[in-house]
């Protein structure tokens, strides 16, 4: 695992966002930390995406000591009530979550090259 699996951009007024806001409202801080739980999974998968299968609740379950079916019931209602999430029926994602990867792929992409060229430089005097 490399050392930027621990990290992804966040707003820190999140808390504030109306869809946000409508999680806590019926889940309170329990939905909200899942969600901030489930993105933190995300960024460490291959396309930032989560396959959601009974193993995952399950995993899912053992990590937060809450049972699976009250897991799988929030992040259903992330998808489907409260569109902080996508699904295509197998995996969930946030679109704003894999916009903020690409950015984030595209600036460590620009400073590798950086890196390559100021090297290269160096290699030639």
């Amino acid at each position: 695992m490399s050392k930027d699996v621990y990290y992804f951009s966040h707003d820190c007024n999140a808390r504030y966002d109306p869809k946000i806001l409508a999680l806590r409202s019926v889940y309170g801080v329990k939905g909200y930390g899942l969600f901030f739980i489930l993105l933190e999974i995300m960024r460490g998968e291959e396309g930032y995406k989560i396959r959601c299968d009974d193993l995952f609740y399950t995993s899912l379950s053992m990590q937060t000591c809450e049972d699976a079916a009250t897991l799988k019931a929030i992040t259903e209602d992330c998808v489907n009530k409260f569109g902080l999430f996508k699904t295509d029926g197998e995996y969930i994602w946030s679109e704003s979550f894999l916009r903020r990867m690409e950015k984030m792929e595209e600036f460590r992409d620009r400073m590798s090259e950086a890196g390559k060229r100021s090297a290269e430089k160096r290699r030639l005097k």
